[in-house]
């Protein structure tokens, strides 16, 4: 178990009712592309207190930015022992870039492989695109496979599950010739991905827009399909309509005829296509490089073309629904988890030879009890010393010879386990240290969660 600092927006809805996490309000730029170039580095310092505090990992979700956070640590003296994880939930390449004279941020992306410990990639397609930026020569040309696989690993992502009741609601019936209502429902294709180019939305209106509309209803649930920020809305015969709750949106895809997926340009995953089929519902998937890596390689319902969709459309039976709600995703978040903690397992950092002050810190954490906070501790080894490269050092050892750091604290606390005092005891008589006086620091205080919070308010 660890303690984990988050950096959030300042104005956000996450929980904050666990005790091993921090939640840091952070200020942001609002800018997407001035908030993949800059980090606020000097409010980071005047929040972050390396006499207080210890950090082991950095787990960055904006790669762009791990060279501007490992400069500022380093300010902060903390760098030696850290270890760093980057996550690529993007990757800049040509079919990426939202406009022509948008700048090359591949570079930075690659500049984050290589200073990362481990960079997380959703999948094999992510590296494809990556590699894409070489096409055309480059001052650097092509990428390094035998070091670059030393360094990926994948983080494939589960869908979170969908309520486990569902809520009915009223749903469109057929119409007979004369274009009244029958009491067959609907044939609904739910279309539940965002309306925009990437999502395939184009050949989404091309491939049903000749489907008998008394039959077939395309269901959009992106509700700014009606007015979108760019592009085209989506057609008068298409129903747009976000649902009010999960419970209502199960229940519209336990109804539905088929889902609708249609990805055909930059894509390095996608939750959505899952979402039907967590529930048994048939999707029919455009056949695009990502999918099998999401839903399997063995999937029976990818088209390709035009006549290839109707004839899947048209496939969709009482067998086809047996098949489908049979039919099992994989388990990517167990696959992700496993490999987070693999990574921080080959990772974390190993002294190779004891530092100074290690002996006199064991001392006075033993001596302290369960108040061995580090600011403590400093007020007894180094009280004129503002910061160290060392202290990361010194606190690494120590761990390593049994001592516990507490999770649950914001601040670094160090104690040491019954099952391990008498072996840490042994290392402080080896220096013969006793009859040391032990203090602690009279202007440490603990701030509340709600202090943390109000820092940067």
């Amino acid at each position: 178990m660890c303690h984990h600092y988050l950096l959030v927006p300042k104005n956000n809805t996450i929980r904050n009712d666990r005790v091993n996490v921090t939640l840091v309000p952070f200020p942001y730029p609002g800018s997407v592309l001035y908030n993949r170039a800059f980090f606020d580095s000097k409010a980071f310092l005047e929040w972050f207190d390396p006499q207080k505090m210890d950090i082991d990992f950095v787990f960055c979700h904006q790669p762009e930015l791990l060279y501007n956070i490992e400069g500022t640590l380093h300010v902060a003296r903390i760098a030696p022992t850290l270890k760093k994880l980057a996550f690529f939930h993007w990757v800049d390449c040509p079919q990426s870039i939202p406009i022509g004279d948008y700048p090359e941020g591949f570079w930075r992306l690659i500049e984050a492989v290589s200073l990362s410990d481990k960079a997380f990639f959703h999948g094999q397609q992510a590296i494809e695109y990556l590699r894409t930026n070489f096409k055309k020569p480059k001052v650097v040309n092509g990428l390094n496979d035998e070091e670059l696989n030393k360094k990926i690993t994948w983080m494939p992502t589960s869908i979170v599950p969908l309520p486990e009741k569902s809520e009915p609601f009223p749903l469109p019936m057929q119409k007979d010739k004369d274009g009244r209502e029958t009491k067959i429902p609907m044939k609904i294709l739910v279309f539940n991905h965002r309306w925009n180019n990437t999502t395939g939305i184009a050949r989404l209106i091309s491939y049903t827009e000749k489907l008998d509309r008394d039959k077939y209803l395309v269901w959009i649930t992106d509700k700014d399909a009606k007015q979108p920020k760019a592009g085209s809305p989506a057609p008068s015969w298409m129903k747009v309509a976000n649902l009010p709750n999960g419970r209502q949106y199960r229940y519209l895809l336990e109804n539905a005829y088929a889902t609708l997926t249609f990805v055909d340009d930059y894509a390095t995953w996608n939750l959505a296509v899952m979402d039907g089929l967590s529930v048994g519902t048939p999707g029919l998937v455009y056949e695009h490089p990502v999918m099998p890596e999401i839903i399997g390689k063995d999937y029976p319902l990818y088209f390709k073309t035009k006549d290839e969709f109707n004839k899947q459309l048209d496939f969709i039976d009482d067998d086809v629904r047996l098949l489908m709600s049979q039919w099992i995703l994989p388990n990517h978040d167990k696959v992700f988890e496993e490999n987070v903690l693999q990574a921080m397992k080959d990772n974390i950092h190993v002294m190779k030879e004891e530092p100074k002050a290690t002996r006199s810190w064991l001392y006075h954490i033993l001596k302290l009890g369960g108040d061995g906070y580090k600011r403590h501790l400093l007020a007894n080894t180094h009280p004129n010393l503002f910061a160290s490269n060392s202290w990361e050092r010194v606190r690494c050892w120590c761990m390593e010879q049994g001592v516990l750091d507490d999770p649950n604290s914001k601040y670094t606390r160090l104690w040491v386990p019954d099952d391990a005092k008498k072996h840490i005891q042994d290392l402080i008589d080896e220096y013969g240290i006793q009859d040391l006086p032990t203090v602690r620091d009279p202007d440490f205080i603990i701030e509340t969660q709600k202090k943390f919070q109000e820092f940067f308010g």
